[in-house]
């Protein structure tokens, strides 16, 4: 017993000075639970026991094991449960479409964006099964950790190169030292979410994507049967909310691109990349009014106080606030595609918002510019084109939280939040009743789906009001992407009140509709006269010289970018599977180069297109039952280089519109 004691001990020991040295945050993390321990402000749940020769983990309260048997049987139980099946303990990292051909007539403008992905997927779909086996697995997850003696034993059997391990307890994972040595665990990179809160876990979750992202095909993982499921909703929330995947690699291409044309017509660009300063504008109070639940439960309090802001309305409130004779002062709108038009219809929408303020970012369709008057009309910059040097503008995943980043950097001092919920209502639905493009009702009794989507599995989240709410991945994705955000943007001097019954968003302040105490009415002239001197200082319509100097840059870089691609094109690739995926990763390392304000649109979009690709071409061949590789190497060859000489061409061609 005494032997068994010593080891543990120095296992223990020994994996503190492995964590101090390599993973310093969970060395932190356990040194501050130790320390909660001797300051008695934290308290012991569990005991480890040594019995018969293995170790158990005993809950003090209900004098129950953690594994009632031999722990490492157990072990070896889960480890001979890790398979190389492609249908087997799973995470499908994006979706596939299969003979495109038939289907690509009906395609809207969004799934186009895809276009010359489609044949790789089809093709890819017409060779290899679910059924098909892996050759090697290079990326592995651990779902809980137990005592830990199950990742020993899976790691002899599959020596994945990276591995995800998770534990929610801290109390359990500090227990796992003395028994499991982590520290021998040096031929693979290791990420550890030890106790993490969502957002943390969300960004640790997307380092372990971004490593070798090339193979994020399939993740295997192994999940601990004590552990919750809700890291598991979490991982695929992260993998639904992939840009690359939500949003079209060609359809950034065209939206990187569009600023230009609105830039030869003449249209006011607003630089928004830094906060503005103080003004008469900013220190009265901003509404902004989002689709959101909380919009309904609070629209007679919206009628009766409208007057006592400034208003700012996402587009997909504008019916509703049509009906009920509120005039926004400023309209944000986004969405590039087509559907978003209908925000814009079934009203009288040019005389309503014929003193509306457009703030829009730079992909909106054309047709949406036309229902206000021009010199209304204020074009902001993606955070990637920078034709205008400088000029940028913060961006979330959706126009509610871009259109609060924006405030933020508009520079109000008081900003009231009706309508960003990023959550469910009581009867499940995701929007107002007004926003038909979206609004769906959901059946919060259905917990954990078997798919991967953007709209799929629900959890909670902290809620504004209430200790939890019940959010999608479409949401959490804005919820997360505020946490990293608002920090970084709002000042000291401003404050965000939430009036929603939703979603907690990061650093706002709950404020109940009842408790907000304002009395002077707006002058709706005044307020968009003084708009307008805000704005006027930091707008451009057209591009200097050393603006054209760096366009002219970015078409040098489209075209070496395009020679290269179309002699890679050209060259014979390697018949042999492991030397052609070599070849692939030069070609990312060439394209994939560091950001500058002059290839960094292009590199974005050549980002999100390998990001598709190459995980569909190493999974394909990372295959044990497939034969003939020349004949597949040749295949994907073809296919892959086509879709990158087609952006490199596109990006060439914008030299038509004269600016250079």
């Amino acid at each position: 017993m005494q032997n068994f004691e010593q080891t543990a001990q120095q296992t223990f020991l020994s994996n503190l000075d492995f964590f101090q040295s390599n993973h310093p945050e969970v060395y932190q993390k356990i040194e501050e639970y130790e320390a909660n321990l001797t300051a008695q402000t934290a308290q012991e749940h569990y005991a480890l026991d040594y019995i018969d020769g293995y170790f158990d983990v005993q809950q003090l309260s209900s004098k129950n094991y953690l594994y009632g048997e031999n722990s490492h049987h157990i072990s070896k139980e889960l480890a001979k449960r890790v398979n190389y099946k492609k249908n087997s303990y799973i995470f499908d990292g994006f979706m596939m479409f299969h003979n495109y051909e038939e289907h690509k007539e009906s395609f809207d403008d969004k799934t186009k964006g895809f276009e010359d992905i489609f044949p790789l997927m089809t093709y890819y779909l017409d060779h290899i099964t679910p059924e098909n086996e892996m050759i090697e697995i290079e990326k592995f997850i651990f779902i809980g950790t137990g005592l830990g003696e199950h990742i020993v034993e899976i790691d002899k059997k599959i020596h994945a190169q990276e591995y995800f391990i998770i534990e929610d307890d801290i109390e359990l994972f500090r227990l796992s030292l003395f028994v499991t040595p982590y520290y021998k665990l040096t031929t693979a990179t290791l990420i550890f979410s030890i106790a993490d809160s969502k957002e943390h876990f969300t960004k640790k979750f997307k380092q372990f994507l971004e490593n070798s992202f090339f193979r994020n095909k399939y993740l295997k993982y192994s999940y601990f049967p004590a552990h919750s499921d809700e890291k598991i909703k979490l991982i695929k929330n992260a993998l639904a909310s992939q840009v690359f995947a939500t949003f079209p690699y060609k359809t950034l291409l065209y939206k990187y691109l569009q600023p230009l044309k609105y830039i030869k017509e003449g249209y006011k660009f607003l630089n928004l990349g830094k906060h503005f300063p103080l003004s008469e504008i900013t220190q009265k109070p901003l509404l902004i009014i989002a689709a959101g639940p909380s919009l309904d439960t609070n629209l007679e309090w919206l009628k009766e106080h409208h007057q006592n802001f400034t208003i700012l309305a996402l587009s997909a409130t504008l019916k509703l606030l049509y009906k009920h004779h509120i005039v926004p002062d400023i309209v944000t709108h986004i969405d590039g595609f087509s559907i978003s038009k209908q925000h814009f219809e079934g009203f009288a929408q040019q005389e309503f918002l014929k003193n509306s303020i457009a703030l829009f970012g730079s992909f909106v369709p054309k047709e949406i510019l036309h229902y206000f008057n021009k010199e209304n009309i204020y074009i902001t910059e993606d955070i990637a084109t920078f034709y205008h040097k400088d000029f940028s503008a913060p961006s979330g995943p959706c126009v509610g939280s871009t259109s609060l980043m924006w405030a933020l950097n508009l520079g109000f001092e008081s900003i009231y939040l009706l309508g960003l919920d990023f959550a469910l209502g009581d009867d499940g639905s995701s929007h107002s009743k007004t926003h038909q493009l979206t609004q769906q009702t959901y059946d919060v009794s259905n917990d954990l789906t078997q798919e991967i989507s953007f709209r799929g599995d629900f959890f909670d989240v902290q809620g504004n009001f209430k200790k939890s709410v019940k959010t999608l991945p479409l949401f959490y994705s804005s919820i997360h992407a505020m946490f990293e955000s608002l920090p970084l943007l709002k000042d000291a001097s401003q404050q965000i009140y939430n009036l929603n019954d939703g979603a907690y968003i990061a650093t706002t302040t709950p404020l109940h509709t009842t408790e907000v105490k304002l009395t002077q009415i707006k002058n709706a002239a005044l307020t968009h006269k003084q708009l307008t001197e805000l704005f006027t200082p930091y707008t451009q319509t057209k591009l200097d010289k050393s603006d054209i100097d760096s366009l002219r840059e970015r078409y040098n870089f489209a075209q070496e970018s395009y020679e290269y691609l179309t002699s890679k094109s050209d060259a014979s690739p390697a018949q042999e599977p492991n030397r052609y995926l070599h070849e692939l990763i030069s070609t990312a390392l060439f394209l994939l180069r560091e950001p500058t304000r002059e290839n960094a649109n292009l590199v974005t979009v050549f980002e999100y297109y390998l990001s598709y690709t190459m995980p569909i071409i190493f999974d394909f061949f990372n295959t044990k039952e497939l034969d003939n590789y020349a004949q597949h190497i040749q295949v994907t060859h073809k296919i892959f280089y086509e879709g990158l000489i087609s952006i490199s061409k596109i990006y060439k061609e914008t030299r038509e519109l004269g600016l250079i």
